[in-house]
């Protein structure tokens, strides 16, 4: 999963990526932006690996950009091009002012502020459809396209996100051609001042995320760049002492998955034992494909455990003669904590 780190100049944006390199496994950094990768955390993969001592244990990652943004300019080309080559953005909002950071003319805003990044994520998309639709109106054509291409300008035009508009299967497929912004799940990260985290600021925007079911992280990227610079232990006693239940890692790592929907489940190989991430609701036949293309294309049937079923028994051997481990059909739907195991024929 790729998760963009977004925001207006002066948001903190490039202090919360620092943290979050500092938590990472890899990081590599240009002159001003950088990615990093971070293994997500798991106890149940962990659990499932010492069961199976003999192979190697395969978390999921994700990768954070660090996405540049100029003084003035929110959306110039070049950022526009990384944004759509994400899954997930991580829009960072400014909640706090210090002396080497005064509040902004007109007062610290986040509301405002997100409502104005998201104005400019759906007017980029207006101006894509609306020369897509000229230029189609010039070549006379009317097809699936030229009506979904409407149905998203109508949405647009009233400022609506097109994350927010249901589409049929046949008009997503024609409009994922076009890679919308305003279609990218949003994870918003509010960066407030160290005496405001455990308080409830801003409490409008709190409502605005769950009116829209967007994940909401509050957390002080100054502390939590500090805090990934220490060890292991020592993150672990500072974070009890500030009173933070979990690191900026774990946090960001739970809301993009959040704005995914996604789910985790497991599988067995005979070098290692792994998890993957999935959308909510996805069949085992899409689980299938996203293990190989080989095991989608050939697919007959599941082999399915609960991670929690499997603890219980120890074994596979004891689960299959106390019958939990189970066979499922391709439309079976995959639940989180599940254990895979692929039948097929290619």
């Amino acid at each position: 999963m790729k998760v963009g780190i977004f925001g207006a100049a002066g948001a903190g944006k490039s202090t919360l990526f620092r943290a979050l390199a500092g938590a990472g496994e890899t990081a590599s950094k240009g002159h001003s932006a950088g990615i990093c990768t971070i293994r997500v955390p798991d106890g149940r993969l962990d659990r499932l690996a010492a069961c199976f001592p003999q192979k190697k244990p395969v978390h999921v990652s994700i990768s954070f950009e660090d996405i540049d943004t100029k003084e003035g300019e929110l959306l110039p080309p070049e950022t526009l091009a990384k944004i759509k080559g994400e899954e997930v953005l991580g829009i960072v909002l400014r909640g706090f002012s210090d002396d080497f950071n005064p509040a902004p003319p007109g007062g610290l805003d986040p509301v405002r502020e997100f409502r104005a990044i998201e104005s400019e994520l759906t007017l980029s998309d207006y101006l894509i459809a609306q020369k897509r639709i000229e230029k189609m109106t010039k070549e006379a054509r009317r097809d699936i396209e030229w009506t979904s291409l409407h149905k998203a300008i109508a949405f647009l035009e009233r400022e609506t996100p097109l994350r927010r508009v249901s589409f049929s299967g046949e008009e997503a497929r024609v409009l994922s051609g076009f890679r919308f912004i305003s279609r990218l799940p949003l994870l918003m990260v509010l960066n407030v001042g160290e005496g405001d985290l455990s308080v409830g600021t801003y409490p409008e925007l709190d409502g605005i995320a769950r009116d829209r079911g967007i994940p909401l992280v509050r957390l002080c990227a100054r502390i939590e760049e500090e805090i990934s610079r220490l060890s292991p232990p020592e993150q672990v006693e500072f974070l009890k002492e500030m009173g933070i239940a979990q690191s900026v890692r774990d946090r960001l790592v739970r809301g993009a998955f959040d704005a995914q929907d996604f789910i985790c489940f497991f599988t067995v190989g005979d070098d290692e034992v792994r998890a993957w991430n999935i959308q909510r609701g996805a069949t085992a036949l899409l689980a299938a494909g996203r293990i190989h293309s080989d095991m989608g294309r050939g697919f007959i049937r599941a082999e399915v455990i609960g991670c929690e079923d499997f603890f219980l028994c120890g074994s596979m051997v004891k689960a299959k003669s106390e019958g939990k481990l189970r066979l499922e059909g391709k439309e079976y739907i995959v639940k989180d904590g599940d254990i895979l195991q692929i039948r097929f024929n290619v």
